[in-house]
């Protein structure tokens, strides 16, 4: 006891410092209201008084006294506040009940209610050293009116000794102050323990809402939709890219929902399956598929992964990217590639084309029927030395490296090629240097035609012919 009463008297602060919540703010205006209901109480206990006949000056004295502190308190609250309120109320009513003991009735029951009240209120609005201040007060208070009884300085009867009623009612000040030491120090406990609990539960919940707000505004800011769902299909989040792709207003109006609730009734169930069928895997592999979306068909790369903690499946989290541009771009360039290898399959010569190394880029299928290939991609990547004509490599080579590094065309001039049979045919060839977008030189293009029947049948005709 002596320790707990050591610790609350070095501590400066009072409970206005320490829990100021529960009695500033909100609770100020019920003082006002206790100090009006005071006053007025004393104003009609007056008038009563008044009225009787046989009524003692000292009483009158002690009903304008409380009259006159509620006045006085009225005025501190308004214009110093609640504590000083409260400080005037307990120091001013102990020494209206102090001089009317004095003046009227001496140590009686009025006083062992009133002495004890004060205590505990004091205690509890302004702290222990009120508590105890009015304490060690009161019992003077009521050595000094026991002995004036006792003595007969005042005209006082009692059907007890003075002494014994003051002895009692010193020890109902002392139970009342040590229950309110007491209890006060529990509630102070009891307070900061409940505070510290509360701030640290404000600074995670800041921290958490700061977490969220930056994982909205990370999600937010993703080119593609994304989503995350729990283990029952049920939608916990989206990004503003997913709302503005469905045409949802809000994320509300999608979170809690399935796709059962929020898609078409022919695709809901399909989308819902796929989505269920993510838990039992452990990988993801984006997949191109044709969505539904806001009453448009649009082609879309969909990744879904499942949420996994301390291996088990929590939930699931997808993207979709809106590729309906890039395929529509992809088919144009498949459509320009299929006409472009319609042409060169078409034209009554071979087309092939180099990079810099000398590795064929690219031929059309005659070229590769030439080379004893089935298809014009057995032909990439493979170099002269590769192909039947290997022993005319180098003489291929030289005017390859010789058109690159002039940048000149070479046109029409006749080399010769060994076919997979073995024959030897003679050829009209022409070849340009191939160039990109920056007319940077990347490899060379060519083209011959076979010109070996053709040859043949002239030196028949002149043979035949000799004149001519």
């Amino acid at each position: 006891m002596k320790n707990m009463i050591r610790e609350l008297l070095s501590s400066e602060k009072d409970a206005a410092d320490e829990f100021p919540e529960l009695l500033l703010g909100e609770r100020g205006p019920y003082l006002s209201i206790a100090i009006w209901a005071i006053l007025a109480g004393a104003a009609v206990f007056m008038l009563v008084m008044l009225d009787t006949p046989m009524q003692t000056p000292g009483r009158v004295y002690v009903t304008a006294g409380i009259a006159i502190l509620a006045a006085c308190a009225q005025v501190m609250y308004r214009y110093r506040g609640v504590i000083p309120a409260l400080r005037l109320l307990a120091i001013g009513g102990w020494l209206v009940v102090t001089v009317s003991g004095f003046v009227t009735e001496g140590i009686r029951s009025s006083i062992l209610v009133a002495y004890p009240l004060i205590l505990i209120v004091a205690g509890w609005m302004l702290g222990t050293r009120y508590c105890l201040g009015l304490f060690g007060a009161s019992c003077v208070a009521l050595v000094l009116l026991a002995v004036s009884q006792q003595t007969g300085l005042m005209d006082v009867s009692l059907s007890l000794s003075p002494i014994m009623v003051a002895f009692v009612q010193v020890m109902v000040l002392l139970i009342s102050a040590v229950l309110t030491v007491y209890l006060l120090k529990l509630f102070r406990e009891r307070y900061a323990e409940v505070t510290r609990l509360n701030g640290e539960i404000e600074v995670h919940l800041k921290a958490v809402e700061k977490r969220e707000g930056f994982l909205r505004a990370l999600l937010d800011n993703f080119p593609f939709m994304v989503w995350l769902k729990d283990e029952e299909g049920r939608y916990l989040a989206v990004n503003q890219a997913f709302l503005e792709g469905f045409g949802w207003p809000s994320a509300e109006t999608v979170v809690g929902k399935t796709d059962l609730d929020i898609a078409v009734s022919n695709l809901a169930g399909e989308y819902r399956s796929n989505g269920l069928a993510v838990f039992s895997s452990s990988t993801s592999k984006p997949v191109e598929e044709l969505i539904e979306m806001g009453g448009r068909w649009r082609w879309c790369e969909t990744s879904k992964s499942p949420v996994l903690v301390d291996g088990k499946v929590i939930g699931m989290v997808g993207y979709a990217r809106d590729i309906t541009d890039r395929k529509a771009t992809e088919e144009e360039i498949a459509k320009s590639r299929n006409l472009f290898r319609a042409v060169i399959d078409t034209v009554p010569v071979r087309v092939f084309w180099k990079d810099r190394n000398l590795c064929y880029l690219g031929c059309n299928e005659a070229f590769a029927r030439d080379a004893g290939m089935a298809h014009p991609k057995d032909v990439l990547g493979k170099d002269d030395y590769q192909l039947a004509w290997a022993d005319h490599a180098p003489s291929y080579r030289s005017v390859d490296l010789a058109v690159m590094e002039s940048g000149s065309p070479r046109l029409s001039f006749e080399m010769e090629q060994t076919t997979p049979k073995g024959e030897v045919r003679l050829l009209r060839m022409s070849m340009v240097p191939l160039r990109n977008q920056e007319n940077e030189i990347i490899g060379v293009l060519g083209m011959y035609e076979d010109i070996t029947d053709e040859k043949r049948a002239a030196a028949d005709a002149k043979r035949a012919n000799p004149i001519s």
